[in-house]
């Protein structure tokens, strides 16, 4: 399929600016519940991360929580056994909610004179969901289970706690964890039909299904559907505002920068094990360390963040597949694609999503990290453009339906000893 207009348009510098400065501002809209904190932050907050340049990260201290020891496990295994951005998601969210509960759980019990560690409780409803996700890592959730058991009655945090009997309390959340998952609609088979026209999305050859197109339909943490935030129709195909944003894609991949090229390898290839989803777990294990966070603290970091993300997939999926909108490279195969080509419609920006949606916590949880944790967010958005993979406005929409979860999500954070619903 060719560009609309048969040529391609400069692309006025001048507005290019003007989207970029609009794209940052979505990202400061979020901050505006940031008073809603997790804890208090230490007033020696860690420095910025800058962005592009070194991605450098608060230092963090030698003490890590279970539930910091098992996200990490968690991005190592889903990083190499799950294929889509939304199972990603998913098992990040059943992982960190199981922990959370399990912890409140053990906290319960101690009011009624019992003495199950905290840790013990996460450690083992962490593995229990995982393991049953990926029973073929079974031999290495065994692995990090013992050596849990050698390291965490040792602290003195856990000296008067009973481990074993945490472990009971953490398997018996895991099992109303699993049991909600097990209904959540995310093994629907699709039986539809990719729509067929101008605008319209097509699959790569050979002829593939389209990935995920029922997403939208699983059941979120905290959305009350996937429709909840569904952005504004994008722009009609052929339209001035189309032919302008695609102007950008096209002006981008003929100018390339070797910078611009790292920018979008960056956030197609490094972002590490999980993608998204693991990246931005690792930024919040390294904060909730800088600021030594208890278990229930660090758990309420990683349940907040991961109920965020996986409602953003879904709303980004419930999306895509409403509009089936055209890729920048299916519209005009002039543009170059160095980081692949995902087989899902365009509009909107998944990456835009998921990591509006992470930052938007983050930020409102560590507000000293607001300003470089944004600019991670517009240089993710700017990622997918230099990559040939979005139009200017896949990534303001994708940004705006991010951070609207977040906002969400630090609305309905649990706060006290308040266990997430699981019905």
């Amino acid at each position: 399929m060719h560009s609309p207009n048969g040529s391609r348009a400069a692309f006025p510098a001048a507005r290019r600016n003007a989207m970029r400065n609009a794209m940052r501002n979505v990202t400061h809209a979020v901050l505006l519940v940031g008073g809603v904190l997790i804890a208090a932050c230490s007033d020696n907050a860690p420095p910025t991360a800058p962005v592009a340049a070194s991605r450098a990260t608060p230092a963090a201290s030698d003490r890590q929580t279970a539930a910091e020891r098992w996200m990490a496990l968690t991005r190592q295994i889903v990083g190499r056994r799950e294929p889509t951005p939304g199972g990603t998601a998913r098992a990040f969210a059943l992982v960190a909610v199981a922990q959370y509960d399990a912890i409140i759980a053990a906290q319960d019990a101690k009011t009624r004179g019992l003495h199950p560690s905290e840790a013990g409780a996460a450690v083992s409803a962490a593995a229990r969901v995982l393991a049953a996700l990926y029973p073929v890592e079974s031999a290495t959730i065994a692995g990090q289970i013992a050596a849990d058991e050698a390291y965490f009655p040792t602290l003195p945090s856990e000296r008067d706690a009973d481990f074993g009997s945490g472990m009971t309390v953490g398997n018996g959340i895991a099992a109303a964890v699993l049991a909600r998952a097990a209904t959540d609609n995310s093994t629907a088979v699709w039986t539809g039909t990719v729509p067929v026209g101008a605008g319209y999305w097509y699959s790569a050859p050979p002829p593939a299904l389209p990935v995920a197109p029922l997403w939208g339909t699983v059941r979120p943490w905290l959305l009350t559907s996937g429709s909840q935030f569904r952005p504004a129709p994008p722009p009609a195909f052929g339209s001035p505002e189309f032919l302008t944003a695609l102007a950008e894609v096209r002006h981008d991949s003929d100018t390339r920068t070797a910078q611009q090229l790292a920018i979008a390898q960056f956030w197609a290839f490094g972002l590490g094990a999980g993608g998204p989803m693991g990246y931005f777990t690792d930024l919040a294990t390294r904060f909730a360390m800088h600021e030594h966070m208890n278990e229930e603290q660090s758990a309420r970091v990683f349940a907040t963040m991961h109920m965020a993300m996986m409602d953003a997939s879904i709303g980004c999926w419930d999306a895509k597949y409403a509009y089936w909108y055209i890729r920048p490279f299916q519209a005009d195969p002039a543009i170059a694609t160095p980081v692949g080509r995902p087989n899902f419609p365009s509009y909107p920006s998944a990456h835009s999503c998921f990591s509006a949606a992470a930052v938007g916590v983050l930020a409102g949880i560590f507000p000293a990290q607001a300003d470089s944790l944004n600019a991670m967010v517009v240089e993710a958005g700017d990622a997918r453009i230099f990559a040939g993979l979005h139009y200017r406005f896949d990534v303001l929409a994708g940004q705006q339906l991010g951070a609207s979860v977040a906002a969400l999500a630090l609305e309905k954070m649990p706060h006290g000893h308040d266990q997430i619903p699981l019905d």
